[in-house]
C-alpha cells in the first residue's frame, strides 16, 4: 500500500468517530452555524452539559453545548453569542 493511500485511510477511519460541520438536525430542524443561542434552544432544547470554555489564562471565550443523543453526542460551540461549530461524535 502506497504512502498516500495509507494517509487516506487513516484519514477516513478518523472522520468516522468525529464529523465536524456547518449543522445538526434534531428532528426535522436544523441548528447551523451563525444561529443564536435563542435559536438553538428552541430548535434543540436545552442541552444536557454546558461547559465554560477558556483561553490560558482562564478568560471565558464561549460555551460548548452537548446534546446525548441514543448513539451520538452533539457538541454546538458558541463564540460571542453565534454558533461557530457543530460535531456529531458517534459512540
Amino acid at each position: 500500500m502506497s504512502a498516500k493511500t495509507m494517509m487516506l485511510v487513516l484519514c477516513l477511519a478518523a472522520a468516522g468517530s468525529a464529523m465536524a460541520g456547518g449543522s445538526a438536525r434534531f428532528g426535522n430542524k436544523l441548528v447551523s452555524t451563525g444561529d443564536g443561542a435563542g435559536k438553538v434552544t428552541q430548535v434543540a432544547g436545552k442541552p444536557d452539559r454546558v461547559i465554560q470554555l477558556e483561553t490560558d489564562y482562564s478568560g471565558n471565550v464561549g460555551e460548548r453545548w452537548e446534546y446525548y443523543k441514543a448513539q451520538k453526542t452533539v457538541q454546538i460551540i458558541f463564540r460571542d453569542g453565534r454558533v461557530t461549530e457543530v460535531n456529531e461524535l458517534y459512540n
